[in-house]
């Protein structure tokens, strides 16, 4: 257990470094209270293919110009909890831009110059704020702001050893709910490593150059995505990019821009969708 005593902050400054903390290799690992500030990667957990964690704890902790917050893609993880943290990432606060001044094909590089996107503010400063894969991993009341993407789901591929993948490297039963998300590149929540029963809750997306959540890549659901709120989406993909994505449950969402794409076996419910350009749709 590493905890603020309650007496003053408690700051971990890796003054430019790559990593702050590994625990690829230690499980049930706990954190609480702490400030992470100036580093690349402040807790990696895992890498696909070679090691990783389980049962790691994040509560109450605040992680400054960092380029990523929380990392694992090893597929044995399982039974994190990351809730009630801050994560503030490197990119312009004071300018939504997307990755590439042609994402989503060239007429919509016109809309971002006008707005005063430059090459500069498409360089990725900061990836993500948390990326998991594994199962049973919750990530919960979250604030995140300034990152390429907010909250993933690892896109990892072909799940490992498909299609005999045992249970305990299957990508399933992970939940994000009641996250407050602001300014990305491109997506706010990604679901697009998930096997099935991913739950994507009570979110709120405001600010995103690609996509409110995105479930590309993800192989046969269901994914339940429910009483999410998004809100200025100007970008090519909208409020959700599924890809051909299977299996996707849609429902009670509030989404302030298209949702596009095809996909099979799903279901779209008492949603308010409202076109932000319409003159496009």
């Amino acid at each position: 257990v590493i905890r603020a005593a309650g007496d003053g902050e408690v700051i971990f400054d890796g003054d430019g470094n790559w990593t702050l903390f590994n625990v690829q290799a230690g499980n049930y690992t706990y954190f609480e209270g702490l400030t992470f500030r100036n580093t690349q990667v402040a807790i990696e957990a895992g890498q696909k293919g070679i090691a990783g964690s389980q049962g790691i704890t994040v509560k109450r902790c605040r992680f400054e110009n960092i380029g990523e917050g929380i990392h694992t893609d090893w597929a044995g993880s399982r039974n994190f909890y990351i809730a009630d943290n801050v994560f503030i990432g490197r990119q312009n606060p004071e300018k939504l831009s997307p990755w590439s001044l042609g994402m989503g094909g060239s007429a919509y590089a016109p809309r971002w110059r006008a707005a005063g996107v430059t090459r500069e503010d498409t360089r990725f400063k900061s990836q993500y704020a948390v990326k998991v894969y594994g199962s049973g991993n919750v990530i919960a009341y979250n604030t995140v702001r300034h990152f390429h993407d907010g909250i993933d789901l690892a896109t990892y591929g072909i799940p490992q050893g498909w299609p005999d993948t045992p249970r305990d490297r299957m990508p399933v039963a992970n939940d994000i709910y009641n996250n407050d998300i602001s300014n990305v590149h491109d997506d706010c929540i990604e679901a697009d490593g998930s096997l099935y029963n991913a739950r994507v809750l009570r979110n709120k997306c405001v600010n995103a150059a690609g996509t409110i959540i995105s479930t590309q890549g993800m192989a046969g659901g269901p994914v339940y995505i429910v009483r999410n709120v998004g809100y200025h989406v100007p970008g090519n993909f909208a409020s959700l990019k599924t890809s051909g994505s299977p299996g996707l449950l849609v429902y009670n969402n509030t989404f302030v821009s298209q949702v596009r794409g095809a996909t099979s076996r799903s279901d779209f419910r008492n949603n308010l969708i409202l076109a932000e350009f319409p003159e496009e749709s």
